[in-house]
Formats: structure tokens, C-alpha cells, sequence
């Protein structure tokens, strides 16, 4: 990549980068970890008594846990895409168990027992926790014991065999709701991963082999069901890593998901998990339990899952926004270096107007400012819009400050991945054991809410451009809703834009902060706390929202291209029937070198009139658009010393009548063989870099240009409604959610990153 790249730029390539090697190690490495016995574990190894718990949403086939990853675990070097790896695709870990690591975690340890022989009072390990810390014990052992008991106290689905399960009558309701009282496993998965982080620094006084095991459990993908709510996030995330912690060890109440017999996910009690792999329950000394329970893993991990997908939200909304100029016909000189790089440049701006104008390169939608010519008022066209609207005119000022946000959001939840979380700590080389606060994840919800604003604002301007592009008032000459037949019968996108609405207005209300909301709790001992944990869900919520109103922009961006390149098509041809409709009509009056200067006004006011009437059926349109233009014909006919007499005038009616029948017939017959093509890509050769959206979305998403059975007005077998709106506009959220369309940006922001000039070159 070259070095002028942007600063913004090369970071997120290089996260690109770090994070496809670790998938790439991940699928060639499939062997997966055996059991002790050698065998994989299936049913017949299982507990008779204990009834598996199949999860619907994961009975498909998924990544296996690899081994030798890259991904190691030494508490200074866990990068966001190095835990994305090991959190959504199932990359192993490998824990640093070099000498250095090995020693300084073995000296923590050894100065907790040298202060606890001295009979020292040290909170959580002696005395009692919290509002409560004015209770003392010998009893260490039972102590991390009852600190597990009362922090797992989460809400989970009951299992089937609890001693106090209530079977459901027939009568019973059915659910209010299909949420899952669990996280998903991905956020578990994080966690344990950022908990292992923080361990390997040696600062808290937990034992090699108790993170060895948390490694295990990881490896074998024994991944504990932890409550979805219960976290304040201020003495950490305490009782979701309690769960954690009960995993470890092999508490009959705590039940873990491991792979099944089918390769499908079944739940199953934590002890039988570990016996199933051979993993050795383990017993906890003093403030371990409490090691593990102490800190921000849960919600840096949620925070890192989070922010890598806004940032790659971030840059799809930059492109989602260079589409929607070339559909709307807009420029790439709102972008010129100028504006941005001298006059006002904050980064985040100037990113993203380099951006803007690489992926504009080549467009022929778009007009670009090395072709701007100077236009005379006398010249230009009555009622042109002189510039662009808003959402495409300040597109860098408005999404630059996002990116800039993300980024320092990336960067807090970066510290916070290789940071020491709990309470206390241990300075083995002074021997000096720490009491504070380092379990306040205030800075994870700080970075969790400026995301999930960000994450709002990128919305807003999607959602402005999609109601720009949809509105035939506003998407020059584009027909109403984005139909591609009369609109009186195709109202193709008015419910993408009712639903946009109410996907922002959502996002509007995500936006508000979690922090504010916060409670006194705990005896009044955590009178003040983060809610990072809970920021971080809704901002997953937020993250998926957006996703869905990208869906909607990039189906209608789709559409929007396929008709424009079907007025290209028709404007070509147009042209040539207008010529030969003055011949056919006005050759007794006219010469030939007129009929041609004739033609060409004919056009332009043809087209001009065409495109203020985009929300009328085609014949109402033809037949008002020649009537229009047939103005050049009086006015030519009445500038002539005779006038030409009465025959012309009745002339040109009947040269309007035909021509709107022919120029319809035309019409027609050039939008019936777009839309029996309908994923032939026709607008690709119009497009810049764009297009390799349009074509993933178009050729392998095989989501077809819209339309056929509006034309045929629902009649036959072509004017079945066989797939709905929704249903192709859920394939394109799908694969955004599953990261498949990503791949492509990601892509395109390579090649943006490779071809960037440097910024004398564009000054």
C-alpha cells in the first residue's frame, strides 16, 4: 500500500489484512481438538440424564476451532480484528507461555500468598465484597465460592430438567417474545478472550493453569450460557463472567454449549462438558474467582465486535454515497481537494472526500470537476439545479466527523482489550498490592456512545439520499418509487421508503446515551457506574439497524442504475425516431439541414419535460412531453415570412399523436429487454468503481432488476409475485450481517488505498 494513503485509510486496511490472515490460518487448520479418548463427542458419551438443548440458529455447519492461528494471547498486543477472529470466526487462541510470560504471572501469584502468610486484610480475598467488604474470613476457598453464588443470579431459559420446571399446559400463551435471555456465543467468546488478556499481564494474583483452561475451553469451543442482562458494568462485568468462572469450574448449574454428535450446538451442564473433554474442573484459590469475575471483558468485548462492524459501516456508507451520486446525476466537484485538503481539513472530512472522487473515477452518471465548463445564465436551463442537494453536496463534512469517531472509538476499546480490569492488582515488583478502579468501564461506554451516534448520523444521510433518490420530485427524471413500468400500477419502492423512516427513527432513539441512565446499586457502593455492557447491546442493536437501512439503499441504488441505463438506451434511439418523425411529417416545409437543428431542440425539451413528469403513466407523459416540444415546431413555423400557412399547425398535431404512440411502443420495447435480463448488469459500463457493488448484488446475490410482473400487470405466469421486496432485500442484509458484502468493499477500499495519488498530486 502506498505511503500517502490516508492515515484513516491504511488503518483499516491493515485491520483488513490482520484479520483475513487469521480467517485464512483458521480454514486451512480444520482438524478439530479431540477428546480425551480421541474421539469425537456424540451422544452416547453424554450424561443419560441430562437433556440436550439444540440451538435452531446454529445447526448449520460453522467454523471449526483451529489451532496455530497467529492470535496470541500475552496482554499488550490483542487487536480488534484479532478478537473478531476468535469471537464470530472461531479462531483458537494460543496463550503466551513464554518464560517472561510464565514468570510474571507466577509472581503475582507468589506475592498475594506471601501478604495473605503475613495475615494482611486484603479485600475480596479475606474480607467480604463490596458494600459488604466490612466482613472478614479465613475461609479463601469458600469465599471465591459465595462471591460465584450471589453473582450468578441471571435470568436464562429454564432447562427441561430443573427440579422446579413447571411443564407449559397445552392452553399456555404463546411467547410475547423470541428473544433469547443468552448472549450469543460470539460476545462469550470475546470475552474469555479479553479476560485472558488481562490475566497474562500478572497482575492479579490467578494462576497459569487456570488460564490455560480458559484457553481450553475455547479450543474445545465449551462455551458457557451466560445471561444476556445483569451487568452494571462498574465493578466490571461481574456476573456475566461469574457464569465464566462456574464454567471453569464444572458447576452443575452452569451450562455451556459444545458440539454435538450432527456437528449441531447442544447445552449441556458445565461438568458434563469438561468430563466430555477431558478438561479438569478446577478448584479456585485465593482471588481467582474474583480474578476472573473483576473486570470490563464482556463489555470490551461486545465494544470491539461493535466497532469493527461501524467501521466498516462507516466506509459502505461512503460508497452507498458515491452510488447514489452517479444515480442522481450529481458531481464529484463537491469533493475536489480544495474544499477540503486547504480550506478545512480535518481528517476524517478529507478521507472521506478522497474517497468520494476514487470510487466516482470513471463514472459517466456522474459529471466531474476536471470537466466543469463555465455556463452563462443566459445559457443554462431554466429551473437546473445548480448544485447538489445536502446529502450529496456535504457528504465529507457530514460523515468525515463519523469516522473520525469511530476511530477513536477503535482506539479506546484497543487500550481496553490489553488493559489489567479488576481489583485489586498486584505490582510483583514492589510487592505492593493496589486498590482501585480500574473495573469502571466508563471509557468503553464513552467510545460505545459516540459510535452508536455515529452509527445514527451515517443512517440520517442514507436515509435522506434514498428518499432523494425515490422521490420523483427530487431524482431527476427518475419515475416515481423507482418503478419500471406505469406508476399508477407500481409503487415498487414506497414501502423501502415507509420502512427506511421507521429503521431511522429507531437509530434517532439508539442514539441517546445509557450513561445517563445510570443507578445507585450495591449498598450504595457502586452509587456510580458505566452500563458499558448494556451501551454496548443496543449499540449491536444500532449496528444492525443501519445494516438493514444499507440493504434498502443498495436495492434501490441497484434499481436506480438499471433504469437509469434504460434512459440511456432510450435516449440513443429517441433520437433517431425524432428525425425521423420531422422527415416523415415536415419534409414539405423543412430542409434537411433544419430538420436536424430541429430534432435536437425537439430532444432536449422532450427529455426535459419527460423528466418533470416521472410520476405519471408513460402515455400521459408522451403524449404532455410532445405536446411540450412541439413548441420548437410553432416557433419555427411562425419565425418563417409566410407562416407556412394552416397545413403545418395541423401537422403538428398529428406529428404529435404518432410520435408519442411510436416513442411509446419504443419505451416499452426497450424496458421489457432490461427486464427479461433482469441481472444482466447493463448499467456497469456507466458506473465507476460502484459497480462492483452492482454486480455482487446483481450476478451473485442474483437479487434481479424490479418490474416484470408490474408490466405484465400481473397477468400470465411472468406476473406472479414469486419473490417478495423484502425477500431480496433480506438476501443483501444478509449478506451484510455475515460479512459477505464487506468483502467487497473491503476491496474497493484496497484499491482506493493502492491508487491514491498523493496530495500534491491533487493540490
Amino acid at each position: 500500500m502506498p505511503s500517502h494513503a490516508s492515515p484513516l485509510l491504511r488503518t483499516n486496511i491493515a485491520a483488513l489484512d490482520e484479520l483475513n490472515t487469521y480467517k485464512r490460518t483458521a480454514m486451512s487448520s480444520h482438524s478439530h481438538p479431540t477428546v480425551s479418548n480421541g474421539n469425537t463427542p456424540s451422544s452416547d458419551h453424554l450424561d443419560n440424564s441430562v437433556e440436550l438443548v439444540t440451538t435452531p440458529s446454529s445447526t448449520s455447519a460453522s467454523p471449526k476451532p483451529s489451532r496455530s492461528t497467529g492470535v496470541i494471547i500475552d496482554g499488550h498486543t490483542l487487536s480488534i480484528p484479532a478478537l473478531v477472529a476468535v469471537a464470530r470466526y472461531k479462531v483458537t487462541p494460543e496463550l503466551d507461555c513464554s518464560p517472561d510470560a510464565v514468570a510474571r504471572v507466577q509472581a503475582s501469584v507468589d506475592t498475594l500468598n506471601e501478604r495473605l502468610k503475613r495475615g494482611e486484610s486484603l479485600y475480596g480475598i479475606n474480607t467480604g465484597f463490596g458494600g459488604s467488604a466490612d466482613s472478614r474470613t479465613h475461609n479463601t476457598r469458600a469465599l471465591q465460592l459465595a462471591l460465584l453464588q450471589h453473582q450468578q443470579m441471571g435470568v436464562l431459559e429454564v432447562p427441561p430438567s430443573f427440579p422446579s420446571c413447571t411443564p407449559s399446559l397445552p392452553t399456555a400463551s404463546l411467547s410475547l417474545s423470541d428473544t433469547p435471555l443468552s448472549m450469543p456465543e460470539s460476545w462469550v467468546r470475546g470475552a474469555m478472550t479479553v479476560r485472558l488478556s488481562s490475566l497474562i499481564r500478572g497482575h492479579s494474583g490467578v494462576r497459569l493453569i487456570v488460564l490455560q483452561r480458559l484457553q481450553q475451553l475455547l479450543a474445545r469451543n465449551i462455551i458457557p450460557v451466560v445471561p444476556l442482562r445483569g451487568s452494571i458494568s462498574a465493578s466490571g462485568d461481574l456476573s456475566p463472567l461469574s457464569y465464566i468462572a462456574g464454567c471453569l469450574a464444572g458447576q452443575n448449574g452452569i451450562w455451556a454449549w459444545i458440539d454435538g454428535p450432527e456437528g449441531q450446538r447442544v447445552k449441556v451442564p458445565s461438568s458434563v462438558a469438561l468430563k466430555q473433554y477431558g478438561i479438569e474442573a478446577t478448584e479456585f484459590a485465593p482471588k481467582e474467582a474474583l480474578g476472573i469475575l473483576n473486570g470490563t471483558a464482556f463489555s470490551a468485548s461486545v465494544g470491539a465486535l461493535v466497532v469493527h462492524d461501524a467501521q466498516k459501516l462507516a466506509f459502505l456508507t461512503q460508497v452507498t454515497t458515491a452510488m447514489a451520486v452517479e444515480a442522481l446525476l450529481g458531481t464529484d466537484a463537491s469533493f475536489a481537494p480544495f474544499i477540503h485538503e486547504t480550506a478545512r481539513p480535518h481528517p476524517g472530512q478529507v478521507e472521506v472526500a478522497s474517497n468520494m472522487l476514487a470510487l466516482l473515477e470513471g463514472s459517466r452518471l456522474a459529471s466531474h470537476i476536471a470537466e466543469e465548463k463555465h455556463v452563462l445564465l443566459s445559457e443554462e436551463a431554466e429551473g437546473a439545479l445548480r448544485q447538489d442537494r445536502y446529502p450529496l453536496r456535504t457528504a465529507a463534512q457530514f460523515i468525515g466527523p463519523q469516522v473520525e469517531d469511530i476511530m477513536s472509538a477503535a482506539e479506546t476499546i484497543h487500550i481496553e482489550l490489553n488493559s489489567t480490569t479488576d481489583n485489586p492488582i498486584i505490582d510483583s515488583s514492589t510487592g505492593q498490592i493496589h486498590h482501585g478502579g480500574n473495573f469502571q468501564a466508563m471509557s468503553v461506554t464513552n467510545a460505545l456512545e459516540k459510535t452508536r451516534l455515529s452509527l445514527c448520523h451515517l443512517g440520517k444521510i442514507t436515509f435522506q439520499q434514498l428518499t432523494e433518490l425515490i422521490n420523483p420530485s427530487m431524482n431527476r427524471g427518475l419515475a416515481a418509487n423507482l418503478a419500471a413500468s406505469d406508476p399508477s400500477l407500481n409503487f415498487h419502492c414506497k414501502g423501502i421508503d415507509i420502512g427506511s423512516a421507521a429503521a431511522q427513527a429507531e437509530l434517532a432513539y439508539l442514539a441517546a446515551p445509557v450513561s445517563s441512565h445510570i443507578q445507585s446499586a450495591e449498598m450504595g457502593n457502586q452509587s456510580i457506574n458505566s452500563m458499558a455492557l448494556v451501551s454496548g447491546r443496543y449499540t449491536v442493536h444500532a449496528v444492525e439497524t443501519l445494516s438493514m437501512m444499507h440493504a434498502w439503499m443498495i436495492y434501490a441504488l441497484c434499481q436506480a442504475f438499471d433504469l437509469r441505463a434504460v434512459q440511456a438506451e432510450f435516449k440513443h434511439k429517441l433520437a433517431e425516431q425524432i428525425e425521423e418523425s420531422i422527415e416523415r411529417f415536415f419534409s414539405t416545409w423543412i430542409n434537411g439541414q433544419d430538420q436536424v437543428a430541429l430534432a435536437k431542440k425537439i430532444a432536449l425539451r422532450l427529455m426535459r419535460r419527460l423528466d418533470e413528469t416521472s410520476a405519471r403513466d408513460l402515455h400521459s407523459r408522451l403524449t404532455d412531453a410532445y405536446t411540450f416540444a412541439g413548441y420548437e415546431l410553432i416557433e419555427y413555423f411562425t419565425s418563417l415570412p409566410s407562416g407556412g400557412g394552416a397545413d403545418p399547425l395541423r401537422t403538428i398535431m398529428s406529428w404529435r399523436d404518432y410520435s408519442a404512440e411510436q416513442t411509446a411502443v419504443l419505451h416499452r420495447r426497450v424496458t421489457q429487454r432490461y427486464l427479461d435480463d433482469p441481472r444482466g448488469c447493463h448499467a456497469s459500463p456507466m458506473l465507476g468503481r460502484s459497480k462492483a457493488i452492482y454486480q455482487y448484488v446483481r450476478r451473485t446475490l442474483n437479487v434481479p432488476m424490479h418490474g416484470k410482473e408490474n408490466a405484465l400487470e400481473f397477468n400470465g405466469e411472468g406476473g406472479k409475485m414469486n419473490h417478495s421486496i423484502g425477500g431480496f432485500v433480506s438476501v443483501i442484509y444478509a449478506s451484510i450481517r455475515n460479512g459477505d458484502l464487506y468483502q467487497v468493499s473491503d476491496e474497493l477500499a484496497r484499491n482506493i488505498a493502492e491508487a491514491s495519488p498523493s496530495p500534491q498530486s491533487r493540490l
